[in-house]
């Protein structure tokens, strides 16, 4: 039997013109619109979906027809512990794929959620999977506010574009995954570069940056005296409040390098004191956080403390590698002189230290050490600290 032309049409311009926006947010917007404009009667759409995240459990997106918004929601791993995801009607769909249609007008209801819909005047609720991802289903609820409930009509035209509408969410949440992971794992940037087609072995641009090389002091004696959960969790943390000083200076951390730290701050469009305004702020900022966890009351038997280099300069940034296992990373003579100047700290027993170019960068003045001889380097290197710094604060 073949479809209403409305049907057609709508199957049609979800594969189409759907499939094309840019957020699942604007996705659902522009289809529930035009499902109001062939007379069903939406009053609102929820649609979730799981993912991959080490903080996130899943996404969910909510229409309203009143408020002509569409809001997303993110939802947080051990939701399914919590009573509200215990007592959802969308539970029993996630979990089995089995549709569940609830009229909101007929009887008292066994979800709280659908006698709050009820008293806000809803009359009938459908809540359907979509493609299976795993164990789990996506899904997708439609509730209406029209007396006497969706018309059998409705419900055909519903079941009729769901594969549809599961292909179009389907394809839009494995790429925000990919893309998510890719940063979670690589860094905020390098997801977008890759997607963006950055991908090519050898493919690297010259960058502009400040340069900033972080190391855990004392790790191995670390190791060798804690259980290895307590290790592990040091470690995190540590790698937390590094992450957190880059990114809230706008920065982007590159990698995890055993218990050292890779990040660069881009100088855009010879923005060079920007640049290193933003690298110092952080290193600060690391530091700050280290010394009140140190002092704190109730924390872990190892105090911990780092060591920073600052650098700024031309790095070579990109994809480099073998043609199966490819790293998008920083490389060149400017990251070296960032690690180098790290590892000088233990000699000079300061937890920061700057070069010369990023010194004559940066806004407020550093305390000039001298020349010193830099590993690897045929030239001494005139090295600078921080003026809250005495000799002894990275002992």
């Amino acid at each position: 039997m073949d479809e209403p032309p409305a049907v057609s049409d709508t199957i049609r311009w979800i594969l189409t013109e759907g499939r094309a926006f840019p957020t699942i947010r604007r996705f659902i917007s522009a289809l529930c619109r035009r499902l109001l404009d062939q007379r069903v009667p939406l009053w609102r759409v929820t649609i979730y979906a799981a993912t991959l995240h080490p903080q996130i459990r899943g996404f969910g997106w909510r229409w309203w027809r009143d408020r002509g918004v569409t809001e997303e929601v993110r939802v947080a791993q051990g939701v399914e512990l919590t009573g509200d995801y215990q007592q959802s009607p969308l539970r029993r769909v996630i979990e089995t794929g089995v549709p569940l249609r609830r009229r909101l007008d007929a009887a008292a209801q066994e979800y709280p959620l659908l006698a709050e819909l009820h008293r806000d005047g809803g009359t009938d609720y459908l809540a359907v999977p979509l493609n299976q991802v795993g164990r789990r289903f996506p899904v997708l609820a439609w509730a209406t506010d029209r007396p006497g409930g969706f018309a059998a009509a409705d419900l055909d035209l519903l079941e009729a574009i769901r594969p549809a509408v599961a292909a179009v969410v389907e394809a839009a949440v494995v790429r925000r995954t990919a893309r998510s992971l890719f940063s979670i794992y690589h860094g905020r940037h390098v997801g977008d570069r890759v997607f963006d087609g950055q991908i090519l072995r050898g493919s690297v641009d010259l960058l502009r940056a400040a340069v900033m090389a972080t190391d855990l002091r004392g790790f191995t004696g670390i190791s060798d005296r804690l259980p290895g959960d307590e290790v592990v969790q040091a470690l995190d943390e540590y790698f937390e409040m590094v992450t957190q000083a880059v990114h809230a200076q706008g920065g982007n951390v590159l990698k995890f390098i055993g218990d050292g730290v890779l990040a660069i701050f881009d100088a855009e469009e010879g923005e060079d004191a920007a640049a290193a305004d933003a690298g110092l702020a952080a290193a600060r900022a690391l530091i700050r956080h280290l010394d009140a966890r140190n002092a704190g009351e109730g924390r872990a038997r190892v105090p911990l403390r780092a060591g920073v280099g600052l650098h700024l300069g031309t790095v070579m940034y990109g994809n480099v590698g073998a043609p199966d296992r490819l790293d998008f990373t920083a490389i060149g003579p400017a990251v070296n002189l960032a690690f180098r100047l790290e590892d000088l700290t233990k000699e000079l027993r300061r937890p920061v230290l700057a070069s010369r170019a990023f010194a004559a960068a940066a806004s407020s003045a550093l305390t000039p050490l001298g020349p010193q001889p830099i590993r690897g380097l045929s030239e001494y290197e005139e090295v600078f600290g921080l003026p809250e710094h005495g000799a002894l604060a990275a002992q």
